[in-house]
């Protein structure tokens, strides 16, 4: 489905300031999603908005909540239940900035569906964050000589973010009219792919994949092929793909490492980045054998205390759930640390993020999803609070965009 901007008409003087006002919040935010500090201004500057203009969109709060339901819930419902385990875990002094920072996307959706923003700020944004990130991050391996791509993060967390922007960018490419848009966004895409590939990151690599399947069915599918016809196609895209990525000396080398790794495995040795992720899979579901409802927290020398005998019993490091924070599977760290219920409450999240939606930017949700989806499968995807943020702003960007057509007309009629 493609897509043509359409201008809004009927708007004050205040709500043509604050939509332009809102326009550059937003292209500031996922332009520097990689460079830019660790808590955005952008962010704060939409939530300081939000709450000032609150009186003035109660008008139209039902309507809002309404149509925003899935979403709002979703984030209220995880944020909530992340903070009321993290304090009954650690109390009062107990780390709940992350969540309860998140919380700030329900009021910034109600504001940015009253006044809007243009959309082309956001995909503009998406493109410079990935040539400003990819730059960054090529520059880094090639002239600095790291090993891999970070720029000031974890490798996984760059490419993460890469990944995040680089698919937003090549489903916009599909849906937009203009050449001149479609030539930026593909090219801003490929330094996208790029800078995961310069990462190093493998848990992205099956993701990308994904993301670029859904993409490509979607498009021929419109084209009315036949279903052979389009996966064929494809499969034959993606191993094209495949093919030009793997000239990467840095692919090349993960590649090496990856059947190293395997091997070491097959002769029992599970002192490898993969093995020491097989240890953390299985006790994660001792742990949520043991802890099912609530799970244990976060704190890793508490997972150490209660994993000893199994640890012991497997032949495996006890070290190994102290050297990482997180569990290297979204799932099962989730399941773990806030037991079957904080499962719950994620999935709830994403489901309510692409619930109820309609294109071409139910698409858009889709994709972001099935990345963090597919890696969530060999990294704790969003724990990378960064990542996270951009997620939930992206999200309440896009159904926020989508509601306020709709609210500004409720206006123009109130009037």
């Amino acid at each position: 489905m493609t897509f043509t901007p359409v201008l809004p008409t009927g708007m004050s003087a205040m709500e043509r300031g604050l939509r332009y006002v809102n326009s550059a919040l937003i292209f500031w935010f996922f332009a520097f999603l990689v460079t830019g500090p660790k808590n955005s201004y952008a962010t704060s500057a939409l939530l300081v908005l939000s709450i000032l203009t609150l009186p003035l969109s109660a008008g139209h709060l039902r309507t809002t909540l309404k149509r925003g339901a899935p979403w709002m819930l979703g984030i209220a419902i995880y944020c909530l239940y992340q903070i009321a385990r993290r304090i009954v875990d650690g109390g009062l002094s107990a780390q709940t900035d992350p969540p309860a920072r998140f919380l700030g996307a329900i009021p910034i959706f109600i504001y940015l569906a009253r006044y809007g923003f243009k959309i082309e700020a956001l995909w503009a944004g998406l493109v410079a964050g990935c040539a400003i990130g990819g730059v960054a991050g090529l520059q880094e391996v090639i002239v600095d000589g790291a090993q891999r791509a970070g720029v000031g993060h974890h490798p996984i967390a760059y490419g993460s973010l890469l990944g995040f922007m680089g698919m937003g960018c090549l489903y916009a490419a599909t849906i937009y009219k203009h050449m001149l848009w479609r030539v930026v966004l593909i090219a801003a895409a490929a330094m996208g792919v790029i800078g995961v590939l310069y990462s190093g990151t493998r848990g992205l690599y099956p993701a990308l994949a994904a993301c670029m399947a859904y993409i490509g069915y979607g498009v021929l599918k419109n084209r009315g092929l036949s279903r052979r016809t389009i996966i064929a196609a494809t499969i034959g895209s993606i191993a094209l793909v495949s093919t030009i990525a793997w000239q990467l000396p840095s692919v090349q080398k993960r590649a090496q490492e990856t059947l190293s790794e395997y091997q070491r495995i097959s002769q029992g040795n599970l002192e490898t980045s993969i093995g020491h992720r097989i240890q953390m899979w299985h006790t994660a579901l001792f742990i949520v054998s043991e802890r099912p409802v609530f799970g244990l927290g976060l704190d890793t020398e508490k997972r150490k205390a209660l994993s000893l005998d199994f640890l012991k019993e497997h032949h495996y490091k006890p070290s190994v759930l102290t050297r990482y924070d997180h569990l290297h599977n979204l799932y099962l760290n989730e399941a773990a640390a806030f037991g079957l219920v904080g499962l719950a409450t994620l999935l709830g999240l994403l489901f309510g993020a692409i619930h109820g939606t309609s294109p071409p930017f139910r698409g858009a949700i889709a994709v972001i999803l099935i990345l963090i989806a597919v890696e969530g499968l060999s990294e704790t995807v969003l724990n990378h609070n960064r990542l996270t943020m951009a997620f939930v702003i992206l999200v309440t960007a896009l159904r926020a965009h989508s509601l306020a057509a709709p609210l500004r007309a409720l206006a123009n009629k109130a009037v």
